[in-house]
């Protein structure tokens, strides 16, 4: 699979190099959208890329920022336009009860910006944590600069460990799976 990924990646870079930066953009934009899918692996894989393909490290890791950034921005003004909806909805207040959504409400309120840079750094968790801040309408100014600096910090780690990985694959496997155990610790 690797080899396979390795292999459209320099096709696509030799046939059209900003095709190859608009790929890492819509993977990091998929990895907020679709928490399931593999979005850091590919970013540690993207840096080991960067460095053996010559990519420019800046614009690959930009356009992996914006994509992440974006993806996040997104959720965030969904879940904030229709928050009302959300917290209306009868099968979520039936799940949960009204009392706990109203202490989560009342709890992120006081800690919302804190955890938004915290919690994305756990596979998956990134994502519902943008919609709450969205569903507890996090002020608009404090919930964009969290984003920024959660999407920043990780992508930027995530990708620098893919380029000190280098050509090790069992390293960088090795990095995605300590990452793994160190963000569910």
């Amino acid at each position: 699979m690797e080899q396979q990924v390795l292999n459209f990646i320099n096709e696509l870079s030799h046939k059209n190099i900003y095709a190859t930066y608009l790929f890492f953009f819509i993977n990091s934009l998929l990895q907020i959208l679709f928490p399931p899918y593999p979005g850091d692996t590919i970013t540690i894989f993207q840096g080991y890329l960067t460095n053996s393909m010559n990519f420019n490290k800046y614009i690959m890791i930009i356009s992996t920022i914006m994509g992440s950034f974006i993806g996040s921005l997104l959720l965030y003004y969904i879940s904030y336009k229709e928050s009302d909806k959300i917290l209306n909805n009868k099968f979520l207040i039936k799940l949960f009860g009204i009392d706990k959504i109203h202490h989560l409400e009342e709890w992120f309120k006081k800690y919302g910006v804190f955890f938004i840079i915290i919690n994305k750094f756990i596979p998956g968790i990134g994502s519902l944590t943008f919609i709450a801040a969205g569903i507890f309408k996090i002020p608009k100014v404090s919930a964009i600069i969290s984003i920024l600096i959660a999407n920043v910090l990780q992508n930027t780690m995530l990708f620098t460990a893919g380029i000190i990985a280098g050509d090790n694959m069992p390293l960088i496997k090795s990095s995605i799976k300590e990452y793994s155990n160190i963000i569910i610790f």
